[in-house]
């Protein structure tokens, strides 16, 4: 039997290598990624600096353009600047201040990173002249309004979508091979994790009675009641909103108002917060059930997320009020929310198995977890948004299975892209969720023997 199980373990192995291998070769070449343009400007004057993008058959038109800023007069300043990767030319306005412009260091970023030799291809240039051109660099003056030049990029385009074979097999390998002992693991603790899900089902009637029971107890002996479930976070929302928008004068958000852009995702963080904090304490709470042999103290951290859901619940009604109030009535996109709705339990759930079971031996993982709550809170792109941070720290976010999450909400609401076509996100946050889950399963089993001596 045992040979027969590692048979099997060998074979999952197998698979799991080979389609996630194939998985992160093969996907990057058929996604239109994102591309980089990159330069840096030195001038007398601070100036708008737009980029105009097309292919061969297009013209130039105000909506295939990308406008930044020039701050730092007499400064070398990179400007970065987002386009479609299928372009074929680029113009570049140098702004209408009369001077001197220089430009040097021309990249272009995709899955590589390749440099524009600009000495050596030929542009076509408007009311500017030439004063200096050598192999990364240029110097104009400009002569008249509207000055700018353009150049094909179309060679270079196609170089930086080339990928850096040596350097992406090798950490395409490395990546497999860990998905693969994860996926591994996690199969081999296939029955323990179905024993779970069958107690669970079984007691499903419990767990919501139980969890209806702690919603309506948590503020019995206040005089509101369960108002003040509501009330505290409606207070939050108002205060951020009046100091982003009305205090730090924040403007629209991907084009729609700050409020709508920051309400998606702080609702999500809400129920994460709540939900984990008190769920971690939960065998502390519940005592008296933990401390009676026939109860399934497995079950009690679904009892305070079931708890957690029902505020959560009615703030998901409160962002399709919101919407409808600023002109943005539901759409097909939003029954993405019962998706992402599941994976906020699936996160709380999995993490607080493991807190659950710890806080217990360990009573100063209680300050730890409100600490990391509160860096959470601000590590999270909730307030602020990812694009405003270079590539590597967007990477560094997206390991917070949160940053799942909260853009899942933006992307239903707002975005309006399906969470199929964010793959890689996708199988991280999940192998997240269930390696977790598996991991806070073992330790609560083997754990909850000594909980009542701990109580």
């Amino acid at each position: 039997m045992k040979y027969r199980k590692k048979i099997i373990l060998l074979c999952a192995g197998i698979v799991s290598f080979l389609l996630v291998y194939n998985f992160l070769g093969l996907y990057p070449e058929t996604q239109n990624k994102e591309l980089e343009l990159e330069f840096s400007v030195k001038s007398k004057v601070s100036d708008n600096y737009q980029v105009f993008y097309k292919t061969n058959e297009q013209k130039w038109t105000e909506q295939n353009s990308v406008t930044h800023q020039y701050n730092t007069p007499q400064q070398w300043e990179k400007l970065t600047y987002h386009l479609p990767s299928e372009i074929e030319e680029i113009r570049i306005d140098t702004g209408n201040a009369k001077g001197r412009v220089s430009l040097r260091d021309f990249n272009l970023i995709n899955h590589s990173i390749v440099n524009i030799p600009v000495g050596g291809i030929k542009i076509e240039k408007h009311n500017l002249e030439l004063i200096d051109k050598s192999d990364g660099y240029f110097e104009f003056q400009v002569k008249n309004s509207d000055p700018y030049f353009t150049m094909d990029v179309s060679t270079f385009v196609e170089l930086s979508s080339n990928k850096s074979s040596i350097i992406d097999e090798l950490i395409n390998i490395i990546l497999t091979l860990i998905v693969s002992f994860i996926i591994i693991f996690i199969i081999s603790s296939t029955r323990e994790v179905l024993s779970y899900i069958k107690e669970a089902y079984a007691g499903r009637n419990l767990i919501y009675n139980l969890a209806r029971n702690d919603f309506k107890t948590k503020y019995a002996s206040s005089y509101l009641g369960i108002t003040w479930g509501f009330i505290q976070p409606l207070l939050t929302i108002a205060t951020y909103w009046f100091v982003f928008q009305v205090g730090l004068r924040s403007g629209n958000v991907a084009e729609v108002p700050f409020i709508l852009w920051f309400l998606v995702a702080i609702i999500p963080w809400f129920f994460f917060s709540d939900g984990l904090s008190s769920a971690t304490n939960v065998f502390f709470e519940y005592s008296y059930l933990v401390k009676k042999v026939v109860f399934k103290v497995e079950l009690l951290p679904l009892v305070k997320i079931g708890s957690a859901l029902f505020v959560h619940l009615f703030f998901v009604i409160v962002i399709f009020i919101v919407y409808g109030i600023y002109g943005h009535p539901p759409i097909w996109y939003n029954f993405q929310l019962i998706y992402y709705m599941i994976c906020s339990i699936a996160l709380v759930f999995s993490i607080s198995l493991l807190t659950s079971s710890l806080v217990l031996f360990f009573r100063d993982l209680n300050q730890i977890i409100m600490i990391v709550l509160q860096m959470g809170f601000w590590f999270t792109p909730i307030g602020w948004s990812y694009t405003m941070v270079n590539d590597f720290w967007i990477n560094i976010f997206k390991l917070n299975p949160m940053f799942y999450v909260v853009e899942g909400y933006r992307d239903t609401f707002i975005n309006k892209i399906l969470f199929y076509q964010h793959p890689y996100q996708t199988l991280y946050f999940w192998l997240f969720c269930t390696l977790t889950t598996v991991i806070g399963l073992k330790c609560l089993r083997r754990l909850k023997l000594h909980f009542s001596d701990v109580l």
